[in-house]
């Protein structure tokens, strides 16, 4: 019971329960709605700014006028609508102004105290307003200490209430306890203030109402109206606020789940992830841009970040941090996979980096923040750079080296296979092995690749391979198995190289040291046979002298006396092969000995066979033993004639020589680098195959039908020239002749002849095509190789047909260089004439192992070029070349 001067009236205490629960309700409620103004952005932030707003200012109303009806008076009381609905609007507006200023976290740090005014005046204003709306025959008087003190009450506990919901500093909305404290709160604010403000005021009776009765109503049909409406309100509200609590709690748990996964996954990250904003501040970094750059907790900035490390370019320089790529990000130019070397100052660490930035563009944020992204790649350039190396050294390699999976299909190919089969990159990946391999060796890569798939390694296997231009070349492969990662073989790796020209050497070696045995039994038998035949000779001589009166036995003497020198004369022949004869060498006059010999063997040569000489009269004297020079010359002279039972031309020409180191015989040790002289007999006959060739120098091998030679000839000769320091070559075709070439040695008293030669300086200041043109497959590869070192393109052909398919299909030829004789039925001088239609600029070199002379005598057209003689040496052949080419630029020059 309350007493008022004038006036006593009391309380519904089940009406003042009634105000407390909607108090209750409505800041629960309204302190949900406002709590989703801190989460939300835009038009739904402003939304539910005011749904909070209104409920709790319908709320504060509501417990104003329920209180007010809790307040019984003994005069009637109405209340003017208008003023009312006033004090409802001074209500939602204090709410608004109060929730936006406590859940704007950029207010500062007094928001709360700011907040907590305007809602506690708001309340405070709603009261006093709904009083002075009531209209009732009496006089309202106020206590001035009662309302500062319900104002003080209100702003005081309406500070609690935002402190408890909104401690959080808008990160997240209140919920839970926090939530339910805080309306507990908030709801005992309005209550507790509008019954002390009703306590602030006395009613004194007067005769009349008041103010103004045109919009009164009666208080109980307008409380008990507006209580139940609001209680209903307020009970839906709160069902779907505890509904959706639960929800946004669940959903809330799951987010936080799926923060805390993604928080692992940000730190479990390879790449280092940094978040910058526009300031420069470090908003986030995980564990991995921490140890590349290392940052600490105190790093809270790009300055900061300047004092942990240091950036450098690619090349090692120092870059400035204005153009570092973050530094460049905070004024908008963002990267993709910029390259730099980051190295930490603590530890001296550096790391190779990509960094990439890139902007994050989320709405309604005025702070631009961006992502800074650094991926190690120190590993992955190491082995970049060791990738790099090793395909280096395999593209720069001499051999070939060729990877190949395990059914025989080329996935790799280096330069120095296409060097040794002809073939490029481009036409050999992709395809089979097998193209490489010679038709009777077919089956042999399938059984290679067996062994590879039983984990095998081939070490320096010896075959036969054929080359794009179809010759067939002598290859050494080593083979080796290529693993994957699980262990299991997957391919083959092969390194060929070439041993053409190797086995070649080893072939001459092979038969020098076979000759050079023969010559040593040979002359062992010989010896000792030449001492049985001086007893048997001996003995004959005096049996001679003691028949002289018995013809008969006289008789049979000088037939065994005969024979038995004949006997010598042969054994003195094998001592000679074996180069066991006593040789007395000296200086020689060449060109008289060879006259001399001509002139004393003519008659034995008989006038069918014509004998022609070509001299180099440069060479003087010669170390030789002349007579064994002379029965050398006639033996060939002899062999030539047989050579040509009807008839033909023998041709003797001699010319000074240059060996040089890299020269066959040099190498096999048959001869000493230098100048020599050369002496060749080339003869019109039948020529011999390449199976006699082999064989020509060994004794007793003959071709001649029995009984017409002892095949004694050239042994003798070879063995004479190898015991003087020389050796011997010899070149034959066979339906065109046969040419025996003695390489002899100069006198040291002998002064140099003055040979013109053409100088082999470097490379062409062009690189000219040449066209080599050849029946045998080793010159062609060491004419292409000779090409190769100045710098030439160079095309081969195996006949005249060949030949010409290629310099109608490839128009930038500049020089043919081609055998005289060769198979198809064009030999080289028709094959130059030919070319000449077809590109009348295109210069020719020919080369023959015949002497010019010696294939003039053949009748064969003019020889009109420079003649290369076979077998021809690296400085004569370059040299030959590179005259012919800088001849035909001076003579275009002078024309």
């Amino acid at each position: 019971m309350t007493t008022h001067a004038g006036l006593a009236g009391f309380y519904s205490y089940p009406l003042v329960a009634l105000s407390v629960f909607i108090s209750i309700f409505a800041a629960y409620a309204a302190l949900d709605f406002a709590g989703r103004v801190t989460t939300t952005l835009g038009f739904l932030r402003f939304a539910w700014l005011c749904v909070s707003a209104t409920v709790m200012g319908v709320g504060i109303c509501a417990v104003n006028y329920v209180g007010m009806e809790a307040f019984r008076l003994p005069v009637p009381v109405l209340y003017d609508w208008p003023t009312v609905l006033l004090s409802l609007l001074s209500a939602i507006l204090a709410s608004g102004v109060a929730f936006y200023l406590v859940a704007n976290p950029s207010l500062g740090l007094h928001r709360r105290l700011i907040g907590s005014v305007v809602m506690g005046l708001g309340i405070a204003a709603a009261h006093y307003i709904g009083v002075a709306a009531m209209r009732l025959p009496a006089m309202r008087l106020h206590s001035a200490g009662l309302i500062f003190f319900s104002i003080t009450l209100a702003i005081a506990i309406s500070y609690v209430a935002v402190r408890i919901n909104f401690a959080l500093h808008g990160k997240q909305p209140p919920r839970g306890w926090r939530k339910l404290s805080g309306a507990l709160v908030m709801g005992t604010a309005v209550p507790v203030m509008h019954y002390v403000g009703m306590a602030s005021v006395s009613f004194v009776p007067i005769a009349s109402v008041q103010g103004s009765m045109e919009h009164a109503l009666g208080t109980r049909e307008l409380g008990v109206a507006s209580a139940t409406l609001v209680i209903l309100i307020l009970l839906g509200i709160v069902i779907d606020s505890i509904i959706g609590e639960r929800r946004r709690s669940a959903k809330a748990q799951l987010v936080a789940e799926n923060l805390a996964q993604l928080q692992a996954v940000f730190d479990s990250m390879i790449d280092g992830i940094i978040v910058v904003d526009s300031e420069k501040r470090l908003v986030l970094h995980n564990q991995a841009a921490d140890s590349i750059l290392g940052l600490t907790s105190k790093t809270l900035s790009l300055e900061g970040i300047g004092d942990t490390f240091e950036v450098l370019r690619p090349t090692g320089e120092p870059l400035p941090p204005d153009e570092w790529p973050t530094m460049r990000a905070t004024h908008g130019d963002y990267c993709t996979n910029e390259e730099v070397v980051i190295r930490r100052r603590d530890n001296g660490k550096s790391v190779t980096t990509e960094i990439t930035t890139v902007r994050i563009a989320v709405s309604g944020e005025k702070t631009r923040k961006f992502i800074v992204t650094l991926r190690d790649i120190t590993e992955r350039k190491q082995l970049d750079e060791t990738r790099m190396r090793f395909a280096s050294l395999v593209e720069s390699s001499e051999d070939g080296i060729i990877g190949k999976t395990i059914t025989g299909i080329v996935t790799s190919w280096n330069r120095g296979a296409e060097k040794i089969y002809g073939y490029s990159s481009a036409e050999m990946l992709g395809q089979p092995i097998q193209r490489l391999l010679p038709a009777n060796r077919s089956d042999e890569d399938h059984m290679i690749l067996d062994r590879i798939r039983r984990g095998e390694v081939i070490e320096h296997y010896e075959t036969v391979r054929v080359r794009k231009d179809g010759q067939h070349i002598n290859v050494s492969l080593t083979i080796s198995p290529i693993r994957g990662a699980n262990g299991a073989i997957i391919g083959a790796s092969k390194i060929a190289r070439d041993i053409t020209h190797r086995m070649k050497i080893e072939r001459q070696l092979q038969q020098s040291q076979k000759m050079d045995a023969i010559g040593q039994l040979t002359g062992g038998i010989a010896h000792d046979f030449n001492n049985l035949l001086g007893i048997v000779i001996g003995n004959l001589d005096l049996l001679e002298s003691r028949v002289n009166h018995d013809d008969d036995i006289g008789m049979r003497v000088k037939v065994a006396q005969k024979a038995a020198l004949r006997a010598a004369d042969l054994t003195r022949r094998l001592l000679a092969f074996s180069s066991n004869e006593t040789l007395s060498p000296s200086p020689t006059h060449l060109h008289d000995l060879i006259s001399s010999m001509i002139e004393m063997t003519s008659r034995v040569i008989g006038p069918e066979i014509k004998i022609t000489t070509s001299f180099d009269e440069s060479i003087s004297l010669i170390l030789i033993d002349p007579s064994g020079l002379e029965s050398a010359l006639v033996n060939l002279m002899v062999n030539a004639r047989d050579a040509m039972p009807k008839g033909g031309a023998i041709t003797i020409s001699t010319r000074v020589t240059i060996l040089d180191a890299d020269y066959p015989p040099v190498i096999a040790d048959e001869l000493k680098a230098g100048l020599h002289a050369s002496i060749s007999v080339s003869d019109t006959g039948q020529g011999m195959s390449q199976q006699t060739l082999e064989r020509v120098f060994e004794p007793f091998f003959t071709t001649k039908p029995r009984g017409k030679g002892t095949g004694l000839g050239l042994a003798m000769v070879y063995g004479f020239v190898k015991q003087s320091q020389g050796t011997v070559r010899i070149y034959s075709e066979l339906g065109h002749g046969t040419t025996v070439t003695l390489y002899l040695p100069l006198a040291d008293n002998a002064p140099l002849p003055r040979k013109k030669t053409f100088e082999s300086r470097g490379l062409f200041d062009a690189n000219p095509v040449v066209l080599i043109v050849d029946d045998e497959v080793d010159l062609l590869d060491i004419a292409t190789a000779y090409l190769a070192e100045m710098g030439c393109k160079a095309y081969t052909a195996a006949d005249s047909k060949e030949a010409l398919q290629l310099i109608e299909s490839e128009k930038d030829i500049d020089l043919m260089v081609t055998d005289i004789i060769m198979p198809g039925g064009m030999n080289g001088v028709e094959l130059a004439q030919k070319v000449r239609q077809l590109n009348p600029k295109i210069k020719i070199i020919y080369c023959s192992g015949f002497p010019a002379d010696a294939l003039a005598e053949r009748s064969m057209q003019l020889v009109d070029g420079p003649l290369l003689h076979k077998p021809y040496q690296r400085d004569e052949f370059r040299a030959l070349v590179r005259h012919t080419m800088e001849a035909e630029k001076k003579r275009t020059r002078q024309t």
